[in-house]
């Protein structure tokens, strides 16, 4: 009789039966599923124990990357191509720099990054130094008319960013792409010169800025007090230079001092504002006009200007975004604006009560004289310094893409063919004739800039800036109220709401009939706040 094998014992038995049985590739899946999932908890909890400098230098390298990736070369490309032919490409013979800008334009679409990093790059686009004119923009248009008009602005700047995204959503161009789209070439050309003015605008009024601002700091330090004009034909020393700088990267870190100098200033002038209301109370608030009917016009445009050209930048901005967070953006972007409207309203508000009639178009002039008001304006002054270039950016991109065609239209030629492809090209037939044959030339490369003639064009945009600053250096309300209603205006409210009718033609009734009347609100605050802008320039 053969002998019968040991029986196993319970515990052996459960563990053979993991190992061995029927349901081992089960229990190993889920065991291995149960692995991952504690170590994607361990990696989110250890990325969200990084440093605050961390992600603030990626929310600022965000900004930056936005910014090196407006290439009107590349929007051209794709707003004239058609759904059934691929997006062109450019010869290898061009630009090596553009292969690199392309590797990493494709890294950022695949990695991308998170809405946190998108909340702070769209904070520090926006906070500049037009929140310091909030103060005296309240005095130009009235408590009641100023808070409504920054209601409105908030209004029609969401509802365009909002329609501009559906619009791109359906297409996948970018801002001059999805005007090309819908109304050709001339909506290209109108995108561009409206953004190449809009920046330059803002660049002036940072020169003026930083002018007005240094006179008080070498009076301070010298006891003498130098002209408007000698302080901003100084900047030329530091501004020039700056702008002479390709690689965005390069000022990560000093945008990021920034961002911090920026919060430092608005921290003092909030407390000095609260300070001054707690010791010297306004007699009463009903001394405040609600409406002011002689200047209220000039808050138009200035309600328009405190997004600072932000609306350029929406949809590089989605882009850059990861692509399973890209449907949350366009309600994160909102509410961040929302929260900076809110934010200029308290401090524009807190600031007016303080000084009255007195509140000066550049607010660190109502500090009192002392150690205070030189560290805020010497802190401001250098912040704007160091965003210049980042807003000079895209006006240069755009005017160097213009130099590049005057140069393309010396250069004779008959016809085109790809040559990114060069296969693609079928030889002439033995048996075709010289005259069967049609003759072909290759497309010339995109001439090259050499680094001194980009170099030159960019010391005479900055010396055209400051010879303006120099002409007009006390005018700086008017200017921000023009640069806001004839450029802000148009780029923010009207453009984008007339891409989404024209694009997104099958929209419901009720939202193309929104986007026609806040198309024409933008449009008549728009020309008119210019007109009258205009009309009374030279009044005090």
């Amino acid at each position: 009789m053969a002998a019968q094998p040991p029986q196993a014992s319970p515990v052996s038995q459960a563990h053979a039966t993991y190992t061995h049985g029927q349901d081992a590739g089960d229990l190993a899946a889920r065991a291995r599923e149960l692995g991952l999932e504690r170590r994607a908890a361990l990696l989110e909890a250890s990325r969200q124990r990084h440093s605050l400098y961390g992600g603030t230098l990626k929310s600022t390298r965000l900004r930056l990357a936005v910014l090196a990736s407006f290439d009107p070369d590349l929007e051209e490309e794709d707003w004239q191509r058609t759904p059934s032919t691929p997006t062109a490409r450019r010869p290898l013979d061009r630009s090596p720099s553009w292969l690199e800008d392309v590797e990493a334009r494709r890294e950022a679409r695949q990695s991308g990054f998170t809405l946190q990093q998108a909340f702070l790059a769209t904070v520090k686009s926006a906070v500049g130094p037009a929140v310091l004119y909030m103060p005296r923009g309240f005095e130009e248009g009235g408590l009641a008319f100023s808070l409504g008009m920054l209601v409105l602005s908030f209004a029609l700047f969401g509802l365009g960013a909002t329609r501009l995204l559906e619009a791109w959503a359906l297409h996948g161009r970018s801002y001059s792409g999805l005007m090309g789209k819908a109304f050709g070439l001339k909506g290209v050309y109108l995108c561009r010169v409206t953004i190449v003015l809009q920046q330059c605008g803002i660049c002036l009024t940072y020169v003026i800025f930083i002018a007005t601002n240094c006179r008080e700091l070498w009076a301070y330090w010298t006891g003498a007090t130098p002209t408007l004009a000698t302080c901003c034909a100084l900047q030329l020393l530091v501004l020039v230079p700056l702008s002479w700088i390709r690689d965005m990267q390069t000022f990560a870190t000093t945008n990021l001092i920034a961002n911090a100098l920026i919060l430092y200033a608005l921290i003092v002038l909030a407390l000095h504002a609260t300070t001054t209301i707690a010791h010297d109370p306004p007699a009463s608030l009903t001394t405040l006009p609600l409406f002011n009917r002689e200047s209220f016009y000039l808050f138009v445009g200035t309600s328009a200007f405190v997004y600072e050209g932000s609306a350029a930048l929406v949809v590089p901005l989605q882009e850059a975004v990861k692509p399973d967070r890209r449907a949350d953006f366009s309600k994160m972007y909102v509410r961040t604006c929302a929260g900076i409207i809110a934010t200029y309203i308290f401090f524009g508000a807190l600031n007016w009560i303080a000084y009255g009639k007195s509140t000066q178009v550049v607010l660190t002039l109502n500090l009192p004289r002392g150690p205070w008001k030189a560290s805020v304006q010497l802190a401001y002054s250098l912040a704007v310094v160091f965003t210049f270039p980042l807003q000079l950016y895209p006006a240069v991109q755009i005017l160097k893409s213009v130099g590049r065609k005057l140069k393309r239209l010396s250069v004779s030629r008959v016809g085109y063919v790809a040559i990114d492809d060069p296969t693609t090209v079928e030889p002439p037939s033995e048996t075709d004739t010289e005259a069967d044959t049609p003759t072909r030339a290759i497309k010339p490369p995109r001439p090259r800039t050499s680094k001194l003639e980009g170099n030159a064009a960019r010391t005479a945009v900055v010396a055209v800036l400051v010879a303006v600053a120099i002409a007009e250096v006390r005018r700086l309300d008017k200017i921000v109220a023009l640069v806001g209603g004839f450029l802000g205006i148009p780029l923010a409210f009207v453009y984008p709401l007339a891409v989404h009718l024209r694009l997104v033609p099958n929209a419901p009734a009720r939202t193309r009939a929104l986007s026609i009347v806040a198309m024409g609100v933008g449009a008549v605050l728009g020309l008119v706040c210019s007109a009258v802008t205009l009309l009374t320039w030279n009044r005090s």
